[in-house]
């Protein structure tokens, strides 16, 4: 065989291993350029393409070529920038599948006719929900629900799972949801939002449908319904959900609420169904705390074939403080970055970015470290070099000129507001002298005052350093 035959043969293997989304993105610019006796040569368009394939796909590389030619024992790894314009070598693998088109909001559970249910997601498991000790004990509440058996009396009827906004109620929902239905394949499980169930009770009495749908939910073996604080004066709602309730509960029907606050806290909920809330087991989610927010970053990052080196892992770790939503929109910003840059994620890169979606936030390099971006006057002088346009070296020089002495004296600035250096500590790092630093910095601060572009350009800097 030639090398192009055995590149397409390595690839058919490699596609049928790992998902399309992931083969198209990493290997469809690759060549394999050389087979020179054990060993090979391949390609990649981009740089960051060249570290994937060392780092994440040489075993799946090596075992795959050895099973077309058996005495391949090395690969090597070279950047040829013309490839990201050159064709595939095996165009027919990377032909775009036809997608099966779906409706919008179908429902893919299977369940009896007149019955629906909100998609429940594939990719919302209890096993792949990354437990810590924030979450624990919701996580085994709702595995506890779904592993005991139908139509039987039940230990934890219902489970209510409280917690705030974006810290995985739904993903631990849904979770339970699946399963359920991995245990019970026949199972009618529906799981909706208080929205939608509100909606729908509004529709059947317009309607005048009210009977068929209590008839509806009656029949189902668990109803799951997410964020009923929504349900707060909503007394007609409250009406249809107690009945419907007293009737699963009858009947041992596995039933699991979320809301944002416990039980007793739903002020604009009914007494008696806010009683029988609480009958079954309470579990609250909290923010995870650091280590685990560092484990959740690194199963979202393998989801979505993102490279993260390990102190962006630690910054975005350190950085997510409100909820996960945070940082799910910060890891497809970075995802998209990448995709246009073609450059991996550094900390600075990753900083502007939450920058941007936290205007009015400080950032921090470590959980309990000084705010900012920088760690030591090199940043420093990074930042600031790359803000006006100057050469590094300039800053630490003795140059005259009024260009270079006011962005030198901006660096000795923000070596004293945001590193909280001395003024010996600094004039040590720039090769001045002390009452040199203090004066440097004076007339920044009076600018700062009189001067509305220097004022500008502090707020810029800080903005970009990240801190306010």
């Amino acid at each position: 065989m030639d090398k192009n035959q055995v590149w397409a043969a390595v690839l058919q293997r490699i596609s049928e291993k790992i998902s399309r989304m992931e083969f198209c993105t990493w290997f469809k610019k690759v060549h394999l350029t050389e087979i020179s006796g054990a060993a090979i040569l391949i390609s990649c368009p981009t740089e960051m393409n060249k570290n994937w394939m060392e780092t994440k796909y040489h075993s799946l590389l090596l075992s795959n070529l050895k099973g077309v030619l058996p005495e391949i024992e090395k690969i090597f790894f070279d950047v040829k920038l013309e490839l990201q314009n050159a064709p595939t070598q095996t165009p027919d693998l990377f032909q775009a599948k036809k997608a099966v088109r779906k409706l919008p909001n179908k429902p893919e559970v299977r369940l009896s006719p007149g019955i629906e249910s909100r998609i429940i997601h594939s990719k919302f498991t209890l096993q792949n929900f990354v437990v810590g000790e924030e979450n624990r004990f919701a996580h085994s509440a709702c595995l506890a629900a779904a592993e005991q058996k139908l139509n039987e009396a039940k230990k934890y009827n219902p489970l209510f799972v409280y917690g705030g906004v974006g810290l995985g109620k739904t993903h631990l929902l849904q979770g339970a949801a699946n399963e359920i239905l991995r245990r019970h394949p026949e199972a009618k499980v529906v799981y909706t939002t208080a929205e939608r169930f509100m909606n729908e009770i509004i529709k059947a009495i317009r309607e005048r449908k009210t009977d068929m749908l209590r008839k509806k939910y009656r029949q189902v073996d668990a109803l799951i319904i997410d964020d009923i604080q929504f349900f707060e004066g909503k007394e007609k709602t409250q009406e249809e959900l107690f009945n419907t309730f007293n009737d699963l509960h009858e009947f041992h029907k596995q039933i699991i609420f979320s809301a944002d606050r416990p039980p007793s806290d739903l002020v604009g909920i009914s007494d008696r169904l806010r009683s029988r809330m609480g009958w079954g087991l309470s579990a609250d989610v909290q923010m995870p705390g650091y280590e685990t927010r560092l484990a959740i970053i690194q199963e979202k990052a393998n989801e979505m074939n993102l490279m993260l080196p390990p102190d962006v892992q630690e910054f975005l770790a350190t950085n997510t403080r409100k909820n996960l939503r945070e940082l799910e929109s910060w890891l497809n910003q970075i995802s998209a970055e990448i995709e246009i840059s073609k450059i991996s994620p550094t900390i600075q890169s990753v900083g502007k970015i939450w920058r941007k979606l936290n205007p009015h936030e400080d950032l921090t390099l470590s959980e309990n470290g000084k705010p900012g971006l920088v760690k030591n006057t090199d940043d420093i002088i990074t930042f600031v070099s790359e803000y006006f346009q100057i050469p590094a070296t300039e800053l630490l020089g003795t140059s005259r000129k009024s260009e270079i002495v006011l962005p030198r004296q901006v660096s000795w600035f923000l070596c004293k507001e945001v590193l909280k250096m001395s003024f010996e500590k600094i004039g040590k790092d720039f090769s001045k002298n002390h009452t040199t630093i203090l004066h440097g910095i004076k007339k920044v601060q009076e600018l700062t005052r009189t001067d509305s572009a220097m004022a500008r350009h502090l707020h810029a800097l800080r903005k970009d350093l990240g801190v306010k």
